[in-house]
């Protein structure tokens, strides 16, 4: 069952890797952290491909500092089935969650495509993630999310297609270079997303240079 399976991923906390910067949120972020629930209409069950990577005009590029890289550790899931399970969470306060943690998720064909890259309210509209477990990494880590359980099987090779183009992409719009570019499993003992996850050939992807600083062409 997705719900249940998806809930191993979220493991007790561990100290960042050394050379992290030093982590102190500012009024905006601590904004963005609140609990708004989001729009239904952000839930797109598939999203054509030339839109992929849009967000409004009018929201300017966060910060982004770090890719985070996780797994479902379930044999199928969407968008819509993640959000409808972190929607049932709450933070250490007591406030629930505004729903998916992760900004974009990549599909197995089980629930969604197969390969298909599917952003979520949070990379819309720029805002901290909920899928690291700790604030720095949630804060400026873009949580890329693909669906399976890479402790048994490894990803589609649509999947890790998929998942190349869009670390490419966001190195290059986001300026994040390849030591920016973590498993969940390097920030907190757990091991998503998985022995069977080819990490090293997945953080060497070269950026996508053209797209520095600016939205990225239709990939």
């Amino acid at each position: 069952m997705v719900i249940g399976m998806l809930a191993g991923c979220y493991q007790p906390q561990r100290l960042p890797p050394p050379g992290s910067i030093p982590y102190s949120p500012d009024a905006t972020t601590q904004e963005l952290l609140s609990p708004v629930m989001p729009p239904a209409t952000v839930f797109p069950s598939i999203v054509p491909p030339e839109k992929s990577f849009a967000w409004p005009a009018d929201v300017p590029l966060k910060e982004w500092r770090y890719i985070v890289l996780h797994h479902t550790a379930s044999t199928s899931g969407s968008v819509e089935s993640i959000h409808a399970e972190h929607s049932q969470r709450s933070d250490s306060d007591g406030n629930p969650w505004r729903g998916i943690g992760y900004h974009f998720v990549i599909g197995n064909g089980d629930g969604m495509p197969d390969g298909a890259i599917e952003p979520t309210f949070r990379w819309y509209d720029q805002s901290s993630g909920a899928h690291a477990g700790v604030g720095l990494y949630n804060d400026y880590g873009v949580g890329v999310c693909l669906i399976g359980n890479f402790e048994e099987a490894p990803p589609t090779a649509r999947q890790l297609a998929a998942v190349k183009q869009l670390v490419s992409a966001l190195k290059g719009t986001c300026s994040i270079d390849a030591g920016g570019v973590v498993r969940h499993g390097d920030i907190k003992a757990t091991a998503c997303p998985g022995k069977l996850f080819p990490f090293g050939e997945i953080a060497a992807t070269p950026a996508d240079v053209a797209t520095r600083g600016r939205r990225p062409p239709a990939w």
